[in-house]
């Protein structure tokens, strides 16, 4: 078997989102040392940007048309997204199309999101708590901001808030473009008396989401939302690519679908 892992991840215009892929990448060539990586960007205008930049990047379908012309076989589609969206679908579809093409490849695999089915929204539940509960006070709220879609997988969004406080009431999710919204957020802190909040990315990287809505000094960021109703404010600016715990998932997911690879 001829095969190739590649990674497929939103991308972004921030140089300090790129410790989480980087970061990512480097735990995936030491899980299969011997599989060729490439790196891919869904996309379109993070893509622009960056060749605008002078930098090389490929699509999802630049890396498998590459990978075929090479004459790989087998590819495994890692999606490095934090819920099944619209990009996540379009992975599966694009998956699809390559291996029913006449003459495509054997076997192409899509590696699930961070978060894929209840099972996944526990797990993840799990390894963001143990990340919440380093550092913060006995009374403090840990706020960890997504992004939120229009596309039905927002569900998870919300499913993961209700796992979080099933297991501790002080740590929440929100989403900035989409329920629960920082309104939302808000609402729950003063209900609860909340007077310091550690504020958390939950983005693949921390870039320019992390920088400027969530802490940034522009009047509709969370941090100035926040500090405005009298809640102190502390960010840690890390990706969710930055956590072995979290990275461990993505692992697991890839290495499902490697298996599946292999399956007549």
């Amino acid at each position: 078997m001829n095969a190739a892992i590649v990674l497929a991840a939103f991308g972004s215009r921030n140089k300090n989102a790129m410790a989480s892929l980087d970061h990512i990448s480097e735990r995936v060539r030491a899980a299969h040392p011997d599989v060729p990586v490439l790196v891919a960007y869904t996309s379109k205008t993070i893509r622009g940007h960056m060749r605008r930049e002078g930098e090389a990047v490929d699509s999802v379908a630049d890396a498998l048309t590459r990978l075929h012309g090479e004459g790989v076989t087998h590819v495994a589609i890692q999606s490095l997204h934090l819920i099944p969206g619209t990009e996540f679908h379009e992975l599966l579809a694009l998956a699809n199309q390559h291996m029913l093409a006449e003459g495509g490849f054997t076997r192409v695999e899509v590696g699930f999101p961070l978060v894929a089915g209840d099972p996944g929204v526990e797990a993840v539940a799990d390894a963001i708590l143990a990340i919440a509960r380093e550092g913060k006070g006995e009374n403090d709220a840990v706020l960890f901001m997504g992004h939120g879609t229009r596309h039905d997988g927002n569900v998870y969004y919300e499913a993961l808030h209700r796992a979080f406080q099933e297991r501790d009431s002080s740590v929440h999710l929100g989403a900035m473009e989409a329920e629960p919204g920082i309104d939302a957020v808000i609402a729950r802190f003063k209900a609860d008396g909340v007077k310091k909040a550690y504020l958390l990315p939950f983005l693949f990287g921390a870039g320019w989401h992390a920088a400027k809505d969530m802490v940034g000094d522009g009047e509709a960021s969370w941090k100035t939302r926040l500090e405005r109703e009298g809640i102190a404010c502390e960010a840690v600016l890390k990706g969710a690519g930055e956590y072995d715990g979290l990275v461990d998932i993505w692992l697991g997911h890839l290495a499902d679908a490697m298996r599946r690879l292999t399956r007549c």
